[in-house]
């Protein structure tokens, strides 16, 4: 008589892509669109991380800078943050990997969005949109400061 269970370790120890170690109740669809979500935060918060290490590095890099705290931060124009950092000025740099860091959980909700339309599935796609305004109109009504 064969022992089942070293037949259930074997069957268990193959290893498998990711799309197909989904939950056996998970379609693959939402078990993919989880992966992307996923995938859209690793790499955003990685991306944020190196551009404020580089303009870490070029602030520290300047003669004379000295590192201190500076109050309450300030809002800034993202547009003038970019043209700033296109200029490889440090500040602006690190400013841009913040802005980066805030913006991917921003940009994962309007993945998700499309995510659910695309399963045609309605109920999450309004919340995730109604979620999604709620972030963006944030950005543009929020008051920074005092």
């Amino acid at each position: 008589m064969p022992n089942e269970s070293s037949d259930k370790v074997l069957e268990t120890d193959q290893m498998a892509t990711p799309l197909e170690t989904h939950p056996p109740h998970m379609p693959a669809g939402i078990a993919q669109m989880e992966i992307i979500i996923s995938n859209i935060l690793r790499f955003g918060v990685l991306l944020s991380f190196v551009v404020v290490t580089i303009g870490s590095v070029l602030l520290l890099a300047q003669p004379g800078t000295v590192v201190r705290p500076s109050g309450v931060p300030n809002a800034h124009d993202p547009g003038l943050v970019i043209g700033q950092a296109i200029q490889l000025q440090p500040k602006a740099i690190i400013e841009l990997g913040l802005m980066i860091l805030i913006a991917t959980p921003v940009f994962r909700v309007g993945v998700a969005v499309i995510a659910f339309l695309m399963e045609s599935d309605y109920i999450y796609s309004l919340i995730s949109l109604f979620v999604f305004v709620v972030l963006t109109a944030s950005f543009f009504l929020g008051h920074a400061g005092g």
